[in-house]
């Protein structure tokens, strides 16, 4: 069940790009995960969990200049407003 759950936050709140850009950081998408529960009304399950079920669904992060990046991987959808919203107050 939680599998299911987290494919349907992949498919609701990600998309993927080929150009050659970075795509999202380690706490970006954890930070996008978080808002999507919120607007599900759910719980997050804990970082742990959330990377173990990402590795599953095929999603690798790589170190990059200090941090983890999810290569190619983009935020869209209502979470990920959420997310910018509340990560960056300033902007409303």
């Amino acid at each position: 069940m939680e599998s299911l759950l987290f494919s349907r936050f992949l498919e609701a709140c990600t998309c993927t790009r080929s150009e050659a850009d970075e795509g999202l950081t380690e706490d970006e998408l954890y930070g996008i995960y978080t808002s999507w529960c919120v607007l599900q009304d759910t719980d997050p399950a804990p970082a742990g969990l959330f990377w173990k079920a990402m590795r599953e669904l095929g999603i690798r992060r790589h170190f990059v200049d200090s941090r983890f990046i999810c290569p190619h991987l983009h935020m869209t959808g209502p979470a990920a407003v959420d997310y910018i919203l509340s990560s960056q107050p300033d902007l409303i």
